[in-house]
């Protein structure tokens, strides 16, 4: 196996800001603009996820490859920030490299567990309107689409889309 997944830990912070940034190239790229992208910066990044990985209402995992510790993927959840008594994925990315290892899965399957035993029994992830490839995902997934919101990313318009799932 080559790829593992486990519970983040304070010291990941780093790593999941590189994941993150690096998966969002990727996954992004003629999505939202390339200065957009461009001007990412994994050290707020990091800075932000010390913050998250220190909230114990939040459980976040970490993809990594099991030969050289390197973080290649991150998915993070807790209560719902707009649907009281729901709970909501906030991120999930894998790096390019780490897609169809069946990551996303095991890391949806362990989060919807976690949730489940919070007694959080639906569940809500947004994603970019126009994501055609996580739209796949979270559909395979049995999610729903339901409501679209309008948004922006760095002052770029965007069209958030809510995937949902009414039992866990």
């Amino acid at each position: 196996m080559r790829f593992a997944i486990r519970p983040a830990t304070l010291d990941d912070a780093e790593g999941i800001a590189r994941a993150h940034t690096a998966s969002w190239r990727t996954s992004y790229r003629g999505i939202l603009p390339e200065a957009v992208l461009e001007r990412i910066d994994v050290d707020q990044r990091a800075a932000s996820w010390r913050r998250t990985l220190q909230d114990r209402s939040v459980l976040t995992l970490v993809a990594y490859d099991v030969t050289h510790r390197d973080i290649v993927g991150l998915c993070d959840a807790g209560p719902s920030r707009r649907d009281p008594g729901t709970g909501e994925v906030y991120r999930m990315y894998l790096e390019h490299h780490a897609r169809r290892h069946g990551l996303g899965r095991e890391m949806f399957e362990q989060i919807t567990d976690w949730l489940r035993s919070r007694s959080l029994h639906s569940l809500v992830i947004w994603v970019l309107d126009n994501n055609h490839h996580a739209r796949r995902f979270y559909e395979a997934m049995g999610g729903r689409p339901d409501r679209r919101v309008a948004s922006t990313v760095s002052g770029f318009p965007i069209v958030e889309l809510a995937y949902v799932w009414d039992r866990l």
